[in-house]
């Protein structure tokens, strides 16, 4: 599987909020930093990051990939529209890059996600 399949394969599983697969992603000593969060090393501290990275406001979200970019050396950058659909509602969506590196095995190493997440825990919150 190519990085950016690993990655496609994230995002549903991700949409699908399936932790424990998104969890087979990543290599055993993987990070995983969500904004200016503190970054999570190792796999029970990214499972515990990832179920707890999106407000319980959020009803579903939707991942539209707008251009991944492999750079070699195993780092790939994908851009991305976020959309939440929120149990009030409302819809939000926000741009987002992530950057990855990924393991000579094919796994997540680092994952770095870059988003202004604070819309989606304001009630006034702008909708598209």
């Amino acid at each position: 599987m190519s990085h950016s399949d690993t990655v496609r394969q994230l995002l549903k599983l991700q949409e699908a909020s399936n932790i424990p697969e998104i969890i087979k992603l990543f290599d055993k000593d993987a990070t995983y930093q969500f904004g200016n969060s503190p970054a999570a090393a190792g796999i029970d501290r990214i499972r515990q990051a990832t179920a707890s990275s999106s407000p319980d406001s959020i009803k579903t979200s939707t991942f539209d990939v707008k251009d991944l970019i492999e750079l070699g050396d195993g780092v790939l950058v994908c851009e991305m529209e976020i959309t939440y659909n929120m149990k009030d509602g409302r819809k939000i969506v926000l741009p987002c890059t992530d950057l990855f590196r990924f393991s000579d095995r094919g796994l997540i190493q680092e994952l770095k996600i870059y988003m202004d997440a604070s819309p989606l825990y304001s009630q006034s919150a702008a909708t598209t």
